[in-house]
């Protein structure tokens, strides 16, 4: 267990599912962008043989920078990101005397599945 992550009920960790949701969003487009960029960066380098400008280098230096700036927003909810291109969240909880994550997929309109804290997304188990 993750001093980091916050210990969340199931109303407090679905609550922050239209915020995730955002900013799961906001990764995304900033994902498009890096690839986008690469990309570009990768067809100039075929076609041109030429090494990038140090210009578009940083270009694609600063999408990095604000993709992880994505991350640590998501992370600093208490919760844990598992896989941002997937969109899966998980919050710490206690069920009766043991310890789970809640577990969330982007998508998902509330929190229905845990699992156990060695388990997984596969591993996941409706919470009724």
């Amino acid at each position: 267990m993750n001093p980091r992550h916050k210990i969340f009920n199931l109303e407090e960790a679905n609550a922050l599912l239209p915020e995730i949701e955002t900013l799961l969003a906001e990764f995304e487009t900033k994902q498009e962008t890096f690839r986008r960029l690469q990309d570009g960066l990768f067809f100039e380098e075929l076609l041109d043989e030429i090494s990038p400008s140090e210009e578009k280098l940083q270009e694609l230096e600063d999408v990095l920078v604000r993709l992880e700036e994505e991350m640590v927003k998501i992370r600093g909810l208490g919760c844990v990101l598992r896989h941002a291109e997937r969109g899966l969240v998980d919050f710490l909880a206690r069920k009766r005397d043991n310890w789970i994550y809640y577990c969330w997929r982007r998508g998902e309109k509330e929190i229905q599945f845990f699992h156990t804290l060695r388990g997984g997304f596969f591993e996941r188990k409706p919470l009724n």
